[in-house]
């Protein structure tokens, strides 16, 4: 599986013992302690809540036959202007705790058809996030994202359940274990009694996972705090901006992904004139901004010039410790690293290929967030 997990094993030797040098030649010498290991730590992971065999039994498919489609999508992906952002967005849930396992096997002819005609293959995922207890009672049973079959179900302390022919072809599963939160899904479509067996395994896997010390949640900056009205009048010329907060569940970013975005601090904000009747206010495209906290080894390890973007980036001095920028096509992005904060910006459907405007708005955003944050 792609996560990574450390494992420490401890090792406690008792030490030995002698008697003193005046004890006489028939005097029995003391016991030697023997060498006692500790218990090896339990951690949550893949190999704990979705090994492939616990996979291959949900899916009814032989384990050799199954493939992990996070290796599969990413040798797949296509350069796009959205690339830098899908970077930032896994580097937060996996900043928020978020442990996201799946298995995936090659098409067998049952999956339900798509919209281009390909079949949905074969697939069981397990996302599981700790101590996000307050983020599923606000958010489950959600009722308003097609799947409005949630019912109670006896797994966990709280859990809800839906199996949904046929657009879905699915079962899902929406779990609360103590304070973590499981989410559960298997397609193509099993019975709903098979698929709580399956689920009931994955729940008492998480409940032998050690415990650990709550992380400290990221403070969010929300959006108007990073960027007002005037500051993008005068970078872009957008007037009448108004906000929209991507982020929240009220936005769509619910379910375990979006509760460990938030955990770990991610800002995605977006804004769009309502001028419309105005050549300013037509012409100033829209603007879209990630801030993400913590992210330096991310920015090593996949700087922006480096991600499958259709950005045409070149390194940008002035900005903070790192900064690329570029265009391709009517979008233009410019990504800075200072400190540990990562701010991305993008100016998109604005056909001029200039870059002033969102070099402007990513000083004031990174200058805002790191005096409010």
């Amino acid at each position: 599986m792609s996560l990574i997990c450390a494992l420490t094993a401890a090792l406690a030797l008792a030490g030995c013992t002698q008697g003193s040098g005046g004890s006489s030649p028939g005097a029995s010498p003391e016991p030697t302690a023997s060498a006692t290991p500790t218990s090896l730590p339990v951690a949550l992971d893949c190999g704990l809540v979705l090994p492939v065999d616990r996979a291959a039994t949900a899916l009814g498919l032989p384990a050799k036959s199954l493939f992990d489609p996070a290796t599969q999508a990413a040798a797949e992906q296509q350069p796009s202007s959205g690339a830098t952002r899908i970077v930032l967005q896994d580097a937060a849930a996996v900043l928020g705790g978020l442990v996201d396992c799946s298995w995936s096997a090659p098409d067998n002819g049952t999956g339900a058809l798509t919209d281009d005609g390909s079949r949905m293959l074969p697939r069981v995922s397990v996302r599981v996030l700790r101590n996000a207890a307050d983020e599923f009672t606000a958010g489950e049973p959600d009722s308003d994202d097609g799947l409005r079959g949630l019912h109670p179900v006896d797994l966990g302390d709280t859990a809800y359940v839906a199996c949904h022919p046929p657009e879905h072809d699915s079962c899902r599963a929406e779990i609360l274990v103590g304070t973590t939160w499981v989410n559960a899904t298997v397609s193509p479509q099993p019975t709903e009694e098979s698929f709580v067996t399956f689920a009931r395994t994955v729940v008492a896997a998480v409940r032998t996972a050690d415990a650990v010390p709550a992380a400290a949640v990221r403070r969010r900056v929300g959006c108007d705090a990073l960027l007002d009205s005037t500051d993008l009048a005068n970078a872009v010329d957008m007037t009448q901006a108004t906000s929209t907060d991507y982020g929240t569940s009220e936005s769509g970013r619910m379910g375990t992904r979006g509760a460990a975005e938030r955990l770990a601090g991610l800002v995605t904000c977006g804004w769009t004139s309502s001028d419309t009747s105005s050549a300013a206010g037509a012409s100033s495209g829209g603007v879209l901004v990630d801030v993400l906290p913590g992210a330096r080894a991310t920015w090593q390890a996949t700087p922006p010039n480096q991600a499958k973007s259709s950005i045409r980036f070149e390194e940008a001095t002035g900005l903070g410790d790192e900064a690329f920028a570029g265009c391709g096509g009517d979008t233009c992005e410019v990504d800075v690293l200072s400190g540990d904060v990562w701010v991305l910006v993008q100016q998109y459907a604005q056909p001029t290929g200039n870059l002033d405007g969102a070099k402007k708005l990513a000083v004031t955003a990174l200058a805002n967030y790191l005096a409010k944050r």
